[in-house]
């Protein structure tokens, strides 16, 4: 069991851990939900992830390998990306070129962890996940070695054991990296954290278009 665990776990910081959209996203929402945005986005990863990972064990996979359907995963999820990653430049442009920092209230607007900041916190996750291309090539490629080692061990109840060893690593990289931009965030101006906010939202573009690159020439 310790080997299943140390296995699944590797292999699953393979992905969590490499630079995405989803971390960019989150680390941008921090900025203004506060230091616990990152574990409600996991949770809203993880919303997304858990039926997918079942569905895979279940066979419902194989219409993966048209390619007709990679090139609109491709292309669809980058440009939803690019298009989250305007609407978030513009927001931060016009921060930066207002004069926020002089006026009374809230500079940052920050969200409160009420009905509004969990639900963005949550859309966060989900959508940033639900948009990846690569995060579900990442499934229907690396993550079937860990659901065939699953069944293996124990059918659903082993794809729920793979599971709970997979998302704690994700809980752990979003919850961390939210939690310290927060913290962070907390030592800058307003000004400041807005070209922040601006230069993470000019990061989710060009994923967007390396992701419609990637579709349309083959390479996804």
């Amino acid at each position: 069991m310790l080997g299943f665990f140390l296995m699944i776990s590797v292999i699953s910081a393979s992905g969590a851990l490499a630079p995405g959209p989803l971390l960019i996203a989150t680390m941008n929402l921090s900025l203004k939900a506060g230091r616990y945005a990152g574990f409600l986005a996991a949770l809203g990863h993880m919303a997304f992830e858990l039926p997918l990972v079942l569905l895979i064990g279940l066979g419902v996979w194989s219409f993966m390998a048209d390619p007709a359907v990679r090139l609109a995963i491709g292309v669809v999820g980058g440009a939803a990306l690019m298009v989250f990653g305007f609407i978030q430049a513009r927001s931060s442009i016009k921060a930066i070129g207002s004069k926020a920092e002089s006026v009374g209230g809230d500079p940052l607007g920050r969200l409160t962890f009420g009905r509004r900041g969990f639900s963005a916190a949550f859309l966060v996750g989900f959508l940033f996940t639900a948009l990846n291309p690569y995060f579900l090539m990442w499934w229907f490629t690396v993550g079937l070695i860990l659901i065939s080692e699953a069944i293996k061990l124990g059918a659903l109840a082993g794809i729920l054991l793979m599971f709970a060893f997979h998302i704690w690593v994700d809980y752990a990289w979003l919850g961390a990296a939210g939690y310290a931009v927060a913290v962070g965030a907390r030592f800058l101006k307003p000004r400041q954290i807005s070209i922040l906010s601006l230069i993470l939202a000019l990061t989710i573009i060009v994923l967007g278009a390396m992701f419609i690159r990637s579709a349309v020439t083959g390479s996804l």
